[in-house]
C-alpha cells in the first residue's frame, strides 16, 4: 500500500531536517512525501527543495501563508496514496511507523488508525498529557461515543491514519483558519463516519516538546489565554456548524454538551469581568442554536445542568463581578467529569508538586 504523508511546514528550519530523515528512513518504502510550504519566512523552503532534488519520494508545494488546516488540505488534495498520515515538521517517526500502518490496514482495512506518540524528551511530558497519547488496543465497528468523549484518541491527527477513500467519500478535510484545536476539529468530523477504526497502542510517532512549536509558544500569560480560548470556542462553533449540516443536531447531545462545557470553562473562569461573561455568552450562543432549543433540555446530569443554569441566570441579568459559575459548581462538574484522582492531580499539578 502506498502511504503518503503530509507535511505542513512553517518557520521549522531547527527541526525540519531531521523530520524529513525520519520519513525517509521509513522501513515501508513506498511513500511519497508532501511538504506543504505555507509561506515560511526562514531556511525551510531552501531546505525542501535541497531534500526534493535528492529523493522523487519528496513533493513540495510552495503557498503563501494560510495557516497548517489550510496547508493539511493543500496537501491533501495531491496526495496520491492509499492511505494518508500528518507529520508536523518539527516531529518525527519511528522506523517501523509507515510499515506497521501498513500491515493494520492491509488486515484489519480501517478507515481510520489511531495509533500512540511518544514525547521527546519524555520528562517533558506531563502524566496527564502520557496518557491521553496512549490508547487501548481496541477496534471498533461503526461509531461508539466511547471514541470521542472517553478513549484516549484525541486529539493531535498526526496520531492517526486514514484511508484516502474514506476521506474523499465523506468530504473529510481540516477546519480552515485554525491554528490551534483543528486536529479536534477533524476528529469530530472523522470518526462518527467511519465504518471500522482500529485503536493500537504501538507508539509510532515522535511528539516533540519544544518551544517553538504553536501547542507550546511562549506568549504574554493573558495573550495566550485569550488566543487559546478563542481557537476552542471557534473550534465548538465549527463542531456544531459541521454536525448541523449532517442534520446531526440530537446526535450525542449529551456527551458533546458535557465536552463544550469541559473543553472551555475554566479557562473562561480566568477571564475577568466582562471578558468572561461575553466568553459565556458566546458559547451559549453555539449551543442553542445548535440543539436548537434551551441547551439545559439536554443536560441529564446534575452537575451540568447547574452549571449551565448558573450560565444562563448570569446573561439575563445586568454585569456582576461575581463570577459567572459558582466555584463549587464548577469543583461538581469537574470532579463528575474526570473522578476525584484526576482532579486532585491537576490541582497538585497547578502548584507544582507534581508533574
Amino acid at each position: 500500500m502506498k502511504i503518503s504523508i503530509i507535511v505542513p511546514v512553517y518557520a521549522a528550519e531547527r527541526y525540519l531536517p531531521s523530520a524529513l530523515d525520519s520519513l525517509l528512513a521509513q522501513t515501508h518504502t513506498d511513500i511519497e512525501v508532501i511538504c506543504v510550504d505555507d509561506g515560511s519566512p526562514d531556511d525551510s523552503p531552501a531546505i525542501l527543495d535541497r531534500y526534493a532534488e535528492r529523493d522523487e519520494r519528496i513533493c513540495v508545494m510552495h503557498q503563501e501563508n494560510q495557516g497548517v488546516s489550510a496547508a493539511r488540505n493543500a496537501g491533501i488534495a495531491c496526495a496520491r496514496g492509499d492511505i494518508l498520515m500528518f507529520v508536523d515538521a518539527d516531529d518525527a517517526l519511528v522506523p517501523e511507523a509507515c510499515e506497521r500502518v501498513a500491515a493494520i490496514f492491509d488486515a484489519r482495512h480501517p478507515d481510520i488508525l489511531t495509533f500512540g506518540m511518544r514525547c521527546d524528551p519524555p520528562d517533558a511530558a506531563p502524566a496527564s498529557l502520557r496518557r491521553e497519547l496512549s490508547p487501548a488496543d481496541k477496534v471498533y465497528e461503526g461509531f461508539h461515543a466511547d471514541l470521542l468523549f472517553k478513549e484516549h484518541a484525541r486529539p493531535y491527527a498526526c496520531r492517526s491514519a486514514v484511508a484516502r477513500s474514506f476521506v474523499q467519500r465523506e468530504g473529510i478535510r481540516f477546519e480552515p483558519g485554525l491554528g490551534l484545536a483543528e486536529d479536534q476539529v477533524f476528529y469530530f468530523a472523522a470518526y462518527p463516519f467511519a465504518a471500522r477504526t482500529v485503536l493500537s497502542s504501538e507508539r509510532l510517532y515522535v511528539y516533540r516538546m519544544n518551544d517553538d512549536s504553536a501547542t507550546h509558544a511562549a506568549f504574554d500569560p493573558r495573550t495566550a489565554l485569550r488566543r487559546k480560548l478563542d481557537a476552542h470556542l471557534r473550534a465548538i462553533e465549527a463542531i456544531c456548524r459541521i454536525w448541523d449540516e449532517r442534520r446531526m443536531r440530537e446526535f450525542c447531545a449529551e456527551e458533546l454538551l458535557e465536552w463544550c462545557l469541559d473543553f472551555t470553562m475554566l479557562d473562561i473562569a480566568r477571564l475577568e469581568g466582562s471578558a468572561q461573561r461575553d466568553a459565556y455568552a458566546r458559547l451559549m450562543r453555539c449551543l442553542d442554536g445548535h440543539f436548537g432549543r434551551p441547551s439545559e433540555t439536554y443536560a441529564r446530569r446534575r452537575p451540568a445542568r447547574i452549571c449551565l443554569a448558573d450560565i444562563r441566570r448570569a446573561l439575563e441579568k445586568p454585569e456582576a463581578d461575581s463570577p459567572v459559575v459558582s466555584d463549587l459548581h464548577k469543583a461538581r462538574f469537574f470532579l463528575m467529569r474526570r473522578g476525584a484522582a484526576l482532579c486532585i492531580e491537576r490541582v497538585l499539578m497547578r502548584i507544582g508538586l507534581v508533574k
